[in-house]
């Protein structure tokens, strides 16, 4: 046995186009730092964050992954006027989900190419969720005989799973799934921020375990940026109807459940003395806070989310918290010789 170190996780929330204020994080960290996946022996991502973290976890820059929102993104999520846009509401509300997924499917096949999970540099981690069970689903890098199911999947169809918002873009399948009928959408129906599942993992599969030399876990959590998801007056009518909660519902639904996590973190890391680290969404002004939903991918809304992701980065990038994930890398090269991920 070697000298313990703790088991470095990266965590990246769900939401939408706003995963690209994570992405522009990531990458300042990247070019300060080097490729992400060589710090880190886990990165989960749920729905935008999974994209983000399939991507890592296969070696691809953080960069192309900012050019892929940057390019992509008014295509998946086109705005071409205010009267264009409730009339995709209309659609999403009474006929069928706004976005086809042909866009989002070419945009994934051309950073990931014909990749699958057996191909991550490193272990990775994606909720998803299982309409036909009505269960959980996570998906991530096998664990020999112990997990034995999802090493086959492609990297493009876990990511449309994960991402397949209700109401947003169509339903999914994985084909190499044991059962390959069933179908799949967002994981952030119940894990938008993946942080728990995580620690987790960590804890099942390597701390403390036979053969591991992990003494406990060091977690960095990146937020997507959140608009301001409070009413900011009080309501006179307190009997909303769903089309007067409109998208804000889903939003607000998201955000809780994230910050519910990162509380739930807090209070766990009083016991098990790990290191933890969250990235949260910079604040918006009023009128910032109205560019920003979770597909709304207009000039001005792009330029907002890589703003304030340099705002961000810019006041953590020399952090001595956050540098914490970084000076272990030799060490980890050392412990570990080749990255925990290739596995052939």
């Amino acid at each position: 046995m070697g000298e313990k170190r703790p088991f470095q996780i990266l965590s990246i929330d769900g939401g939408g186009i706003k995963g690209l204020y994570s992405a522009v994080i990531l990458a300042d960290f990247e070019e300060r730092y080097g490729q992400l996946y060589k710090h880190f022996d886990l990165i989960c991502g749920t729905s935008t964050g999974g994209i983000i973290a399939l991507a890592l976890a296969a070696g691809i820059p953080a960069k192309e992954i900012v050019n892929l929102y940057v390019k992509h993104g008014p295509i998946i999520f086109p705005y071409k006027n205010p009267i264009y846009r409730l009339m995709q509401t209309f659609k999403q509300i009474f006929i069928k989900s706004k976005y086809s997924d042909e866009k989002l499917r070419s945009a994934l096949k051309s950073v990931f190419g014909e990749k699958r999970i057996k191909d991550c540099k490193t272990y990775v981690l994606i909720p998803t969720s299982n309409i036909t069970t009505g269960k959980p689903c996570i998906i991530k890098t096998d664990h020999g005989d112990r997990l034995n199911r999802d090493s086959n999947h492609l990297l493009v169809d876990v990511a449309l799973a994960t991402a397949a918002a209700p109401a947003y873009f169509p339903i999914q399948k994985i084909p190499t799934m044991p059962n390959s009928d069933d179908q799949f959408v967002d994981g952030g129906l119940y894990g938008n921020n993946p942080s728990l599942f995580g620690i987790q993992e960590a804890y099942h599969f390597f701390i403390g375990q036979e053969n591991h030399d992990y003494e406990n876990f060091s977690l960095l959590s990146v937020s997507t940026l959140h608009q301001n998801f409070g009413f900011q007056r009080i309501l006179e009518n307190r009997h909303l109807s769903l089309i007067r909660w409109g998208p804000k519902l889903i939003s607000l639904m998201i955000d809780l459940q994230t910050i519910s996590t990162h509380f739930h973190i807090e209070y766990l890391n009083k016991s098990l003395n790990g290191h933890y680290v969250r990235i949260e969404s910079e604040p918006l002004t009023e009128k910032e806070s109205k560019l920003i939903s979770l597909d709304m991918a207009c000039e001005e809304s792009i330029n907002l989310l890589i703003k304030k992701g340099h705002e961000a980065s810019s006041k953590w990038i020399d952090d001595p918290r956050l540098q914490r994930f970084f000076e272990l890398d030799n060490q980890q090269t050392k412990l570990r010789g080749e990255p925990v991920g290739t596995m052939q």
